[in-house]
């Protein structure tokens, strides 16, 4: 009886210790220990670090997050042969108001990817033409792919689970009209989105250059000590075609550089 009584005393002091432990940032340095000097200077000096891949995708940039090993293999199994990996630092990011109430800033942060429609209407810029131009001109929430017309609303949440994905449409200036799958992993104090294709995508409206379930966006949000780290890539398998590889290559990096603008303008 008398073990019975100090179990459940053991279990009294564990349990709120468990429900009501605070959102910690990660440490910067442990985040991003593998950069070297130069590298570190030029992410804190420029906010931004980027490096291409072609013949196949292997991150290098990726943080050091719980998730790690998880998107490393997701990208590595997918059999992608070609994207672009960038990893930004959004340091004017209000970390003391997150350390004041870290539970309400990391939903925020959750659920601030997750506003679809707000992706309609982006901009990029394009040294072709030297001008901005529409990146997404179609974004929203769909309840099937056979329904890809029916707008769903935004699905925020008001408490933040650890794994859940819907599916979404879009139109782009690259690639034309197509449907994803978008999932949302939660592991404190890191949000990654990843989104898969579910159907071909097109070059210039007509030819197929990438298949069902053969291009992977990933996006990772990771508060830190000295501010927000947000990392993207954007991988495919594509046909290997001189005209379209130039053209991914750059529609890659205003893919991951647009949503990064879109989502750091929110905060």
């Amino acid at each position: 009886m008398l073990k019975k009584i100090i179990s459940l005393g053991l279990l009294a002091v564990v349990l709120p210790l468990s429900l009501f432990a605070e959102t910690v940032p990660m440490s910067m340095n442990d985040a991003v220990f593998f950069l070297t000097r130069d590298q570190r200077t030029e992410l804190q000096e420029k906010g931004e670090l980027t490096e291409f891949h072609f013949g196949d995708f292997d991150p290098l940039l990726l943080p050091a997050v719980p998730m790690e090993d998880k998107i490393r293999d997701a990208a590595v199994d997918g059999g992608l042969n070609m994207g672009i990996e960038c990893l930004f630092y959004f340091k004017d990011y209000d970390m003391e108001s997150f350390r004041q109430n870290p539970e309400k800033a990391m939903l925020e942060l959750y659920n601030g990817m997750r506003e679809v429609q707000t992706l309609e209407g982006i901009q990029y810029y394009s040294a072709s033409r030297g001008e901005m131009r529409d990146f997404f001109v179609e974004s929203w929430v769909i309840p099937s792919l056979e329904e890809k017309r029916t707008k769903l609303e935004d699905p925020l949440v008001t408490s933040i689970p650890a794994r859940d994905s819907f599916l979404i449409h879009q139109k782009d200036l690259s690639f034309g009209r197509y449907e994803s799958e978008m999932s949302f992993f939660h592991e404190d104090p890191v949000v990654w989105c990843q989104i898969v294709n579910q159907t071909s995508m097109y070059y210039k409206g007509f030819l197929r250059v990438i298949k069902p379930e053969k291009m992977q966006i990933h996006l990772l949000v990771i508060p830190t000590d000295e501010g927000i780290l947000f990392y993207g890539i954007t991988a495919a398998d594509t046909l290997n075609i001189k005209a379209f590889r130039e053209k991914a290559n750059n529609s890659f990096y205003n893919r991951v550089k647009a949503m990064y603008a879109w989502y750091a303008a929110k905060f």
